[in-house]
């Protein structure tokens, strides 16, 4: 998938890019209901200047991928605190602390291997095409 946007920032090779949301978002109302704000910025690598407008290439093969990690380990770990709580027959106070942990666990362990992923290409968003402003005279 390959999105519009335009440059907000830039340190070195790394690029703040503004994105207007997606027509097809603006009845959906699933992102908090549509509080929130209508523009996202993304970190992105790519060369290009402050005020130009950018075509960013998304990783799709990675978007499952990447929700699933995001989403699922810290919920198993949580249940398996959960479950862990249980089977050792323990208060239902030190239970949820035990969930709370692994929960902290799943989201550190996310934390990492995100960092980890970023380094490799096919996991970063990337310019594929880069234009100026259009109030510019070029």
């Amino acid at each position: 998938m390959v999105r519009t946007g335009f440059v907000k920032e830039k340190k070195g090779d790394t690029l703040r890019v503004c994105f207007e949301r997606p027509e097809a978002c603006e009845g959906c109302k699933g992102c908090a209901k549509g509080l929130l704000p209508k523009q996202e910025l993304l970190t992105v690598y790519g060369q290009a200047e402050v005020g130009d407008i950018v075509d960013v290439r998304m990783p799709e093969a990675q978007t499952l991928k990447a929700s699933m990690l995001v989403y699922a380990v810290p919920l198993v770990l949580l249940l398996a605190g959960l479950a862990g709580g249980y089977a050792l027959h323990l208060s239902d106070g030190l239970t949820l602390l035990l969930a709370l942990a692994g929960l902290a666990l799943g989201y550190a362990a996310v934390k990492t291997v995100d960092r980890r992923l970023r380094a490799q290409d096919r996991w970063r968003p990337a310019v594929v095409n880069v234009r100026p402003p259009k109030d510019s005279k070029q």
